[in-house]
């Protein structure tokens, strides 16, 4: 390790004791609904294949024990046939410590394995962290080619606790924190493979990003930001990498092949759309309401955001190629994400589909955070107060979801003020609360 990147690498392994701690003393894995909803449609491919044997959940046995998940369900198309709505990418990412928790259950007398018990609710939980510090890991890498070693340190402590990946790296087991590994993983490579081409780094990135589009098929949006940066080459130089860009797209087609041949041999067709009536409205897009509204505004819940915000102006004049790369793709995603019919996406802490692409964001912090760490102290000292302040903030509220006090999906201006830092829910909190109407929003109707 080289002296100059010791202050990072210490920033990166105190978040990762805290992280530890954090699991530990949480113990979260005690809820019996930790597998419910979403995370239930997404981890229902492992035990229906390893344990069950029984995809179609079709036998007593399975479907016995699938009323174990909260809330799952299963899609149906027009003749009838039933699938799981989510896509089956996140199941490979559980897997290793599924099996893991498997291996225990056999060998346990004190629970069952059947896929839900406490092993594997533990093993979950510790899938998220684990790969939460992956991505922490990568995007340190990446963030000290471009900036110093203090500025990168300040930047992984302020992505992890000052926006909403705090809490879903210990909470909840959803598709976000993976896929910022899985696009932490995709930049480190392509920075590696810009320094030495090779097919294997090829074959790596395409791996990862076909990963990524397994899990979470918009997140593909993300690949804009190495292809702008590739495309500022000659021709001649784009075409000597034909090969590996070949290698790399088979790859990543290789990656979706589980996912068509379950469709197939669910529905009969190699490839069908999951979420029904479900859709996007492109020309009316809640980017506004994504990033600052009450209800699930994405800067409201992780304020540290707001140095972001501030510091694609520095980055601007720090690297205007990455500056370029990394703000049309976050305003193409924020686009693409907010025009989904239920921007809010239902029940969750803050905008959650945006944790995805924070790698993108890293590269502004960084760019705000070299400035600040250059200035006379009497600036350098009251912002970085407000910046502490405004992790607390991110920290606390994530606290406050937990408990419910933050509401799942019906937060409003009002509520959000009249319990701003309390630790408990104020007496008319079912009287402030602004239910969404969902039926309303499926039409784009939705105010």
């Amino acid at each position: 390790m080289k002296r100059s990147a010791k202050i990072s690498y210490r920033s990166f392994w105190l978040l990762s004791a805290v992280v530890l701690a954090l699991f530990f003393t949480s113990k979260f894995w005690k809820s019996d609904q930790l597998i419910s909803w979403d995370i239930s449609l997404y981890y229902s491919y492992l035990p229906a294949t390893f344990i069950y044997h029984d995809l179609k959940v079709e036998k007593p046995e399975t479907m016995a024990a699938w009323q174990k998940m909260g809330q799952f369900y299963m899609n149906e198309d027009t003749d009838g046939h039933k699938f799981v709505k989510m896509t089956c990418g996140l199941a490979f990412l559980y897997s290793p410590f599924f099996f893991l928790s498997h291996g225990y259950a056999l060998l346990s007398d004190a629970y069952p394995a059947d896929g839900f018990s406490q092993p594997y609710r533990i093993g979950l939980l510790a899938s998220t962290a684990f790969f939460t510090l992956l991505g922490m890991w990568f995007l340190r890498k990446t963030l000290l080619r471009f900036f110093s070693d203090g500025s990168v340190a300040i930047t992984l402590a302020v992505v992890y606790l000052g926006t909403n990946l705090f809490y879903y790296s210990l909470k909840e087991p959803m598709s976000h924190a993976y896929n910022f590994f899985l696009v932490s993983l995709i930049f480190h490579l392509y920075f590696r493979y810009e320094d030495r081409p090779s097919l294997l780094k090829a074959l790596g990135i395409g791996a990862a990003s076909g990963l990524l589009v397994l899990i979470r098929p918009t997140d593909i949006l993300v690949l804009l930001f190495p292809a702008i940066l590739f495309i500022r080459h000659n021709k001649e130089h784009i075409t000597r990498h034909i090969l590996a860009m070949i290698i790399a797209g088979i790859m990543g087609f290789a990656m979706l092949l589980p996912q068509l041949f379950y469709w197939h041999y669910m529905t009969g067709n190699w490839v069908i759309y999951s979420y029904n009536q479900e859709r996007f409205f492109f020309s009316d897009p809640e980017i506004w309401k994504g990033l600052f509204s009450y209800r699930k505004g994405w800067v409201i819940y992780s304020p540290a955001l707001v140095f972001a915000i501030i510091g694609f102006g520095f980055l601007w004049f720090k690297d205007r190629l990455i500056s370029v790369a990394s703000l049309v793709t976050l305003f193409i995603a924020l686009w693409v994400t907010f025009s989904w019919w239920c921007w809010w996406y239902g029940g969750g802490f803050g905008a959650r589909p945006m944790i995805d692409f924070l790698p993108l964001t890293a590269f502004a912090f960084a760019a705000v955070f070299e400035k600040l760490n250059i200035a006379p102290r009497l600036v350098k000292a009251p912002v970085y107060l407000v910046l502490v302040a405004l992790c607390f903030c991110s920290v606390f509220y994530a606290k406050q979801y937990k408990s419910t006090i933050i509401h799942h999906d019906s937060m409003s201006k009002e509520l959000f003020w009249a319990q701003f830092m309390l630790d408990h829910h104020v007496q008319n909190f079912d009287q402030l609360i602004d239910p969404p109407d969902y039926d309303a929003a499926m039409r784009n109707e939705e105010e």
